[in-house]
């Protein structure tokens, strides 16, 4: 008899959150994912042994496990994309910030892209003065 058996790892986006970096000691966006491990057998996965959270700091990039009794005062201030840019909107002075964003497919771009990564339409590039 031939038993497989294995692990995979699953990873899941949980929100933001804006808290002091202890890195860069500034008052940060963190993206905070989860990562699961699970037993596989026959490639289907059977039994969760592993949990953690991480949070990412977005100026500096350091990258920070969440402690097991902080995950719950985290959980509870977790924003969606939406609430943290209508959150930096207000810090801003009532002014909206929004992400630049594919003509096409609305798929979020960051500066110097040439192409939507999403759909491939060819960016226009505004003219410098």
């Amino acid at each position: 008899m031939v038993l497989l058996f294995g692990n995979k790892n699953y990873g899941d986006h949980l929100g933001f959150i804006v808290t002091r970096c202890p890195n860069c000691r500034s008052d940060q966006v963190f993206a905070v994912h989860q990562e699961r491990k699970k037993l596989t057998v026959y490639f289907v996965p059977t039994i969760q042994y592993r949990v953690k959270q991480y949070m990412t700091c977005a100026r500096c990039v350091t990258r920070y496990e969440i402690a097991e009794e902080l995950k719950t005062d985290i959980a509870e201030r977790l924003m969606t994309k939406e609430q943290l840019h209508k959150l930096l909107g207000e810090l801003a002075g009532g002014t909206a910030l929004t992400a630049p964003a594919c003509s096409v497919c609305s798929s979020s771009l960051n500066a110097g892209m040439k192409y939507c990564p999403q759909c491939g339409t060819k960016l226009i590039l505004p003219h410098s003065p």
